[in-house]
């Protein structure tokens, strides 16, 4: 988990830690972390926005017993009571990496795009090229990532039918 403040001048930040019921923005990567009582504690109803990878990745508990099955709709329903029914997204973002980009990786540069594009990320779209361009790793690629992400906000049914998934099924977890 990364807490990211943004301000307009060093003194309008308090803290290292977003507040409880105080996060604008939620980019969930990973379900079980999005829909953790930290997380959920930093979301409130009217103020936060998520977006959040639909695609569950195997947890110990799986490992541990093959018929144990993730509580996914419970999670899911968390998130929506936390921040609000309709303002959560969830993306198959691990899958629309895969796909696109031949790496899962990919999919958090494409989550920030998606953010992004629908206007919940602060920041000028060169400023976050830049800060990824100053990264040095897998520049190009994070980059064609992140614009993914953007025209999967804007058009979600072309960019799954592009990754090979069923463009009309929903993108519940």
């Amino acid at each position: 988990t990364s807490h990211v403040q943004v301000a307009r001048e060093p003194g309008q930040l308090h803290g290292t830690r977003i507040g409880t019921g105080e996060a604008d923005v939620v980019i969930g990567a990973d379900l079980v972390v999005a829909a953790g009582a930290d997380a959920l504690a930093r979301m409130r109803p009217g103020l936060t926005r998520a977006v959040v990878n639909a695609d569950v990745l195997p947890t110990a508990d799986f490992l541990r017993d093959p018929d144990w099955r993730l509580p996914v709709d419970g999670l899911a329903a968390n998130l929506a009571d936390a921040a609000g029914a309709d303002a959560v997204d969830f993306v198959p973002a691990t899958r629309i990496a895969t796909a696109l980009m031949g790496d899962a990786i990919y999919a958090n540069p494409m989550l920030l795009g998606f953010a992004w594009q629908k206007g919940w990320i602060p920041v000028g779209r060169r400023a976050l090229e830049r800060a990824i361009e100053l990264n040095a790793v897998a520049v190009a690629n994070n980059l064609a990532a992140f614009e993914w992400g953007r025209r999967l906000a804007q058009w979600p049914e072309r960019v799954r039918e592009l990754a090979g998934l069923d463009p009309a099924s929903a993108a519940q977890p």
